[in-house]
């Protein structure tokens, strides 16, 4: 499937460790539209917005520049992307002339004066149309691929598409995991959440208990103790949102993001400057270099400012 192969070729901007989920997100919304009307078109003066507000949801932009995501790359060097035989999935069409056509790049200026419009290229929607399925099975790659998966059916219900059509690591012999990492991991932490010291068991079975990945699996993150943390579904899920993460002496960090307009915040931010339980084996200790990329590509310190 042409869609599909293109997935998986799929040009990320990267630098080191740093993330860079704009096309995937970009690529998630416009299925999730396609899904719904066969003739979508996506003009960049109206959906800039809408993957704005994704960023804003689902990645941290670099320190000091919050609120500066640059929709207009995704957007205009989504047309390289090509299938294994050489076809576009996505097209642009604008009113600029043959100097805008031939850049490698466009400003947010050019694409909103000059009214371009995207759309995937007609033997991706015929290949949509054709096959239904595509649409599941190109979401779980994207998700797969670019996302821890605490975070799957949050995105899908934000782009739109149902989370229940989804059944993930459909792809994992690309993404192959330890099985032992999760009974590793709960086993040091002895089945306990290393913030809350949550333990509920169903007799001998821990329950609400996730072995947790400090460093992302899809980035390079290994399935070690030293990259694990036991953690109760709640703080499973602040870790991977970027609203909690570690220092480097293990204090529990907490995002100015984070508001309740009950006690649960208050009850959260008790937390705050809490060292995390530590094992019997140091060589288990959370390894710095995993924090400190958690710190720098997944947490989000300050409150979210307007959307620029």
């Amino acid at each position: 499937m042409k869609l599909l192969d293109a997935i998986d070729s799929l040009k990320v901007w990267t630098r080191g460790d740093r993330r860079s989920p704009h096309k995937p997100l970009l690529l998630l919304y416009a299925l999730a539209k396609q899904v719904r009307d066969s003739n979508a078109k996506f003009e960049f003066s109206e959906i800039e917005k809408h993957v704005h507000e994704l960023l804003d949801e689902f990645w941290n932009a670099r320190p000091g520049k919050p609120g500066k995501h640059h929709v207009n790359d995704p957007f205009w060097r989504l047309q390289k992307d090509k299938t294994p035989q050489g076809d576009a999935i996505w097209k642009v069409r604008h009113e600029g002339g043959p100097e805008l056509s031939n850049s490698s790049s466009a400003t947010v200026t050019d694409l909103r004066n000059y009214r371009a419009t995207g759309f995937f290229s007609p033997e991706i929607v015929i290949e949509i149309r054709d096959n239904p399925d595509i649409i599941r099975l190109a979401a779980q790659k994207l998700l797969d691929k670019h996302f821890s998966e605490s975070l799957h059916q949050s995105i899908m219900e934000r782009v739109g598409l149902p989370y229940e059509m989804f059944s993930f690591h459909e792809f994992s012999a690309k993404n192959e995991r330890d099985p032992k990492f999760r009974k590793n991991v709960l086993h040091a932490y002895e089945y306990s959440c290393a913030v809350c010291g949550f333990d509920l068991h169903i007799r001998t079975v821990p329950v609400g208990l996730k072995a947790v990945h400090i460093k992302w699996h899809q980035h390079r993150g290994p399935d070690t103790e030293d990259n694990g943390l036991a953690l109760c579904a709640t703080h499973h899920k602040l870790l991977d949102s970027g609203a909690l993460t570690l220092s480097d002496d293990y204090r529990v960090v907490l995002s100015e993001s984070i508001y309740s307009p009950n006690d649960t915040e208050r009850v959260i931010r008790e937390n705050q400057k809490k060292e995390v339980r530590l094992l019997r084996n140091r060589n288990h200790f959370p390894e710095v270099d995993y924090i400190r990329w958690h710190r720098n590509e997944v947490f989000r310190p300050l409150a979210l400012g307007p959307s620029a």
